[in-house]
């Protein structure tokens, strides 16, 4: 099972670079919602509805495993229902991988998506009238 502490890249002469799973965790809420598509980050059911979190609380909704230089993310979220399930995953997947490789260094195994809800589009509700009482 891997270790869930942080990440310490060696350098030979400069010293050691860590990286906490906080830290992957935020790199990956934040390119997961700059996706079209992505409604939110989501931390699991509570009752029949899908919770999404608030912008302080988007790394409740990502899970980081790390071992040797190496993460696995896990991201919940929910989707647009426009703009289809499987294009948005594999959109938030390949820019969640590359960031986090290109920024910390480590090595990216996999970046699992768990769609836990989708949003479909809202009718617009007609404006409302407001009756007026009759004046006496």
């Amino acid at each position: 099972m891997p270790e869930n502490k942080p990440i310490e890249k060696k350098m030979k002469e400069s010293g050691k670079i860590t990286v906490s799973k906080e830290v992957i965790a935020t790199i990956a809420a934040l390119e997961t919602m700059k996706n079209k598509g992505v409604v939110g980050l989501a931390s699991g059911y509570k009752g029949k509805s899908v919770n999404v979190l608030p912008k302080s609380d988007f790394t409740k909704g990502v899970e980081v495993w790390m071992n040797s230089g190496e993460a696995t993310v896990s991201i919940s979220l929910i989707t647009h229902y426009e703009t289809g399930i499987f294009k948005v995953a594999t959109e938030v997947q390949k820019k969640v991988k590359d960031s986090i490789q290109s920024m910390t260094g480590l090595k990216v195994i996999k970046v699992n998506i768990n769609v836990l809800g989708v949003k479909f589009k809202e009718k617009e509700k007609p404006p409302e009238v407001k009756k007026e009482k009759p004046t006496k």
